[in-house]
């Protein structure tokens, strides 16, 4: 009987039988036919035969070591042999079967912790970020957690600020339109992105690798909102510590609110229920409440900033106007004095925030169902009083009735699309990455669909209460000034919401009460969408560094640390400033590139019906040709709405009852410069993506605008399912699954060496 004897690194292989061929595979053996057998021995005393007659196929066998020995994979039927399987009469009789080289020397993830279907393909749904990766507690804990994330201050303090500057109903109408048209397909996409993908806003972009730059752009948005967002919330806490007092503080012009800062006895003046045509001592007639000065002296020290008055002459809507203008920022570096009180009230919130995210996602779960339902009553119950107040109907109408349909502030008006669209973008906290992160925390055959849609509409409800509570509270106080136009009542700006809103509390019964809980509200907003933030940017050293999780505590305390000292200059005396420069073009305007490329690099190259596909194996349903179109065309709808706003752009200032206050050059400089640190990762992470591609040996350059091979469902439970339904299943011995391919499992130098007859 012929023998032949082969070794490769010191593995011994004997093969004897009449006809008998053998090929070892890994996971797939074949067996001769006629009535010789195979036997394969090697130094680890390994070896089986096949005792059938016939040609007989043993499929993919999955070897686990246990205390008894080895058992069969799910797969390991006998086929065309008549026999009942690698079963425990193997077992026990023949109690070894073929075991890989690659088994022994490590060289596969360990197969207890995978599936099998996942690592025959050579996938990493089995590495460490998958298997270690957390999910909500609850479903509960998800959805509580979007709510949290779209509905924040933004919906209270930023949309109907943004609608009182820019007509109304005028914004709203094109707040409503963009929200339907582009804001809930772009919610559902994100969220069921990464809840197939089970991966972050910079890994999610697997699916196609040079647009990498995108998610990392999301999360450098992310990070300078984080920023300046939580400054928001230290004028929450302050109002709040400023209610415990016999009478709440800006309902009186005193001459000390606080360790000497007063109202200008001037300009001042208290609200009364009966009082009408108030005026005032100043010389130039311009007159302020006493919830406005105390907002803009108490709290933010504004008086104090260097402002300077220059002669020239300025374009103002298209027309040259010669006169003096006041000038904020104009000597760079001089941003005036930190105020200490409002510092520490800063430096409580990032306390709190990092109190809630040190233990990761879990943690924050159970935060968000108080912080995301408490604020609904507040809101709830200031709306009912609201509506009750004398001269709330002309403020209510001014908010949906836009007050003209050409013009400045008019519905035929680019900048106020651009703004209604930079709002739902803040609102919905869209390409922010934050969607993509809390739905890579889900179960993957969660009904995300239904889910983006309830709070999508959840999220433009809020907006709509915020809006007919402020606007409510503009219409009494117009009545209550006589005045003309809802536009003159107070100036806009960031103080908006905490002028309006606390000249309504110090007319309720117990003022300091009610002055608690609104701002308490506000905070808990706030507290939501500062969770997201961060951890957006957190999930990125999740995903890319896995042994970070260790050290959840450490890295939180840095990021946190590092951005407390960074958003101190937005507590300075020149600090609203500073606020609106970040909010404008950071948080704003950059926001809209990213919104666009994002919808580029997944609908139009990865391409709109793979997506689909994508989300029907997901959901088990047939995604709507409706919505496939609007995410084609929504690039385009983007870019229309971008270029008209650049064509007509004016740069910011900022405005206040003694005038528009201006910027010099450099300052809009820095806000192009944010603009650009955020874009320019695009075009930066895409020329590194096509060189590590270029000069891999084993990718083609063309490859990088495609998926990689181990794209697919984040679940292991469903990548063989998956591949097999996009034509990706492997058979046999053909290809991938033969060990004599390079890169196949199973393969290593010399295979056919070493099995050669």
């Amino acid at each position: 009987m012929p023998r032949r004897k082969s070794s490769k690194n010191g593995h011994d292989y004997e093969h004897q039988g009449a006809g008998g061929q053998g090929y070892y595979n890994g996971g797939y053996a074949t067996y001769g036919h006629g009535g010789g057998h195979n036997e394969y021995k090697n130094n680890n005393a390994y070896g089986s035969y096949n005792p059938y007659g016939n040609s007989g196929y043993v499929g993919s066998i999955d070897r686990r070591s246990t205390k008894e020995g080895v058992y069969p994979g799910p797969t390991g039927a006998v086929q065309n042999g008549g026999g009942g399987g690698v079963n425990d009469k193997w077992r026990n009789t023949y109690p070894y079967v073929p075991t890989s080289y690659n088994y022994h020397n490590n060289a596969r993830t360990p197969a207890e912790s995978v599936d099998l279907g996942s690592e025959e393909f050579g996938g990493d749904n089995g590495d460490e970020e998958e298997e270690e990766r957390e999910h909500w507690g609850s479903q509960w804990e998800f959805i509580f957690s979007c709510v949290g994330l779209s509905v924040g201050i933004g919906n209270v303090w930023r949309f109907p600020t943004l609608a009182y500057e820019n007509g109304g109903g005028s914004f709203f109408i094109a707040y409503f339109i963009l929200l339907i048209v582009i804001g809930k397909p772009m919610y559902y996409m994100e969220l069921a992105l990464g809840q197939f993908a089970q991966r972050g806003p910079v890994s999610v972009w697997k699916l196609n690798p040079i647009g990498v730059g995108i998610g990392v752009g999301q999360c450098v948005v992310s990070l300078i909102v984080a920023i300046y967002y939580n400054v928001v919330m230290a004028y929450c806490l302050y109002y709040i510590f400023a209610s415990f007092q016999a009478e709440v503080p800006w309902a009186k012009c005193s001459e000390d609110w606080f360790q000497g800062i007063g109202a200008d006895p001037l300009r001042c003046y208290e609200r009364s229920a009966n009082a009408t045509n108030i005026t005032c001592l100043a010389e130039d007639g311009i007159c302020e409440t006493s919830s406005e000065q105390f907002y803009r002296r108490a709290v933010l020290g504004v008086h104090l900033s260097v402002l300077k008055d220059v002669n020239e002459t300025r374009e103002i809507n298209g027309t040259l106007v010669d006169g003096t203008f006041t000038y904020a920022l104009s000597e760079p570096g001089n941003i005036g004095v930190i105020k200490w009180d409002i510092t520490l009230c800063l430096l409580l919130a990032w306390i709190v925030v990092f109190s809630c995210i040190a233990k990761g996602i879990k943690s924050t779960g159970k935060v968000v169902y108080f912080t995301a339902t408490f604020p609904y009553v507040i809101l709830i119950a200031l709306l009912c009083y609201g509506c009750t107040l004398p001269g709330a109907y002309d403020g209510i109408k001014a908010f949906f009735v836009p007050k003209a349909w050409t013009g400045k502030q008019s519905i035929a008006d680019p900048e106020v699309w651009r703004k209604a669209a930079e709002q739902m973008f803040y609102s919905l906290s869209i390409s922010w990455g934050g969607l993509v992160m809390f739905g890579s925390y889900n179960k993957f055959d969660h009904k995300v669909h239904i889910t983006a849609t309830a709070i999508s509409s959840l999220d433009f409800a809020t907006s709509i209460i915020s809006g007919v509570v402020i606007f409510s509270i503009l219409g009494q106080l117009k009545l209550e000034a006589g005045l003309d136009d809802i536009a003159d009542v107070v100036k806009g700006g960031t103080g908006l919401a905490f002028i309006a809103y606390p000249d309504a509390l110090s007319r309720l019964v117990v003022p300091q009460l009610w002055s608690v809980l609104f701002f308490f509200m506000l905070f808990l907003l706030g507290l939501d969408s500062e969770f997201a933030l961060l951890e957006t940017v957190l999930t990125v050293f999740y995903d890319s560094i896995p042994k970070s999780k260790n050290y959840k505590p450490l890295l939180v305390f840095i990021i946190c640390a590092s951005c407390f000292l960074m958003s101190l200059p937005c507590v300075s005396n020149a600090g609203p400033f500073v606020f609106q420069i970040m909010d404008d073009y950071g948080g704003g305007m950059s926001v809209l590139w990213i919104a666009i490329l994002e919808m580029v690099g997944i609908m139009w190259i990865y391409g709109v019906n793979n997506f689909a596909d994508d989300m029907d194996y997901m959901l088990k349903i047939k995604t709507s040709i409706v919505l496939k179109i609007l995410w084609v065309i929504i690039p385009l709808l983007l870019s229309l709405i971008l270029g008209f706003s650049l064509y007509s752009f004016e740069a910011p200032h900022a405005k206040s009852s003694l005038g528009n206050i201006y910027y010099p050059d450099y300052v809009s400089g820095i806000g192009i410069f944010l603009i650009v640190i955020v874009v320019a990762q695009v075009p930066f992470w895409g020329f590194v993506m096509i060189l590590f591609y270029l000069f891999s040996p084993s990718r083609r350059v063309l490859d990088v605008a495609k998926p990689t091979p181990d794209w697919g469902p984040g679940d292991s439970k469903y990548v063989k399912d998956y591949r097999i339904r996009k034509g990706l299943d492997l058979k046999p011995l053909n290809g991938f699954d033969n060990p004599s391919t390079p890169g196949a499992p199973g393969y290593y130098p010399g295979f056919h060496e070493s099995y050669r007859m």
